[in-house]
């Protein structure tokens, strides 16, 4: 009887673990990175800037399987933030192998998991989306879909960009600049 019910639980554990999707590798800008994605463990964007970060991720797991993976990335200062995600698949025959459906990518305050507010969400339709204005700080994206119906696994990216807001100062800059350059055409008119 003990005997039968330690294989049970063996063989739920076994069941268990293998229905969940499991990242492979992860690569931002093309490096390998750390992380698998869990909450314990993101990944890591690092400061995310002018120059787009994107996030390249390949998962392996059996198909229709839900996943969510979490990244975190800083904003050195407040910022206009964009993002963008996209879906890969490998289609051999009339069987997609590598598929992922309902990507969803959700952007929080503060790393993972202590966000409490939640900024964005996006779909992984290949569309750029405006996350909008955020402060300087942490953050972080949880990222979940399902792999697709005959799917061995799945492939996505995520690329965010942030673009400083310009200063009060160089807005001044920017007039007085140009209430000098319209004085000096009108004394060139006189």
């Amino acid at each position: 009887m003990k005997r039968s019910f330690q294989l049970k639980v063996v063989a739920a554990a076994v069941l268990m673990a293998s229905s969940m999707a499991q990242a492979g590798s992860a690569f931002l800008n093309g490096t390998p990175i750390t992380g698998d994605g869990s909450i314990d463990n993101p990944y890591l964007m690092g400061v995310i800037g002018a120059s787009p970060a994107t996030l390249f991720v390949s998962l392996g797991g059996p198909s229709n399987m839900f996943f969510f993976e979490s990244a975190d990335f800083t904003i050195p200062t407040t910022s206009t933030v964009s993002g963008v995600a996209n879906t890969y698949s490998l289609t051999f025959g009339a069987t997609n192998l590598i598929d992922i459906s309902g990507l969803t990518i959700d952007v929080w305050n503060n790393s993972h998991p202590n966000g409490t507010f939640l900024s964005s969400s996006f779909l992984g339709n290949n569309s750029t989306t405006d996350i909008g204005l955020l402060s300087a700080g942490s953050y972080h994206i949880d990222i979940s879909g399902y792999l697709g119906p005959n799917a061995v696994g799945g492939q996505y990216s995520v690329a965010l960009q942030a673009l400083p807001v310009p200063e009060p100062e160089t807005y001044v800059m920017l007039l007085a600049g140009l209430g000098l350059v319209g004085f000096s055409l009108r004394r060139r008119e006189t």
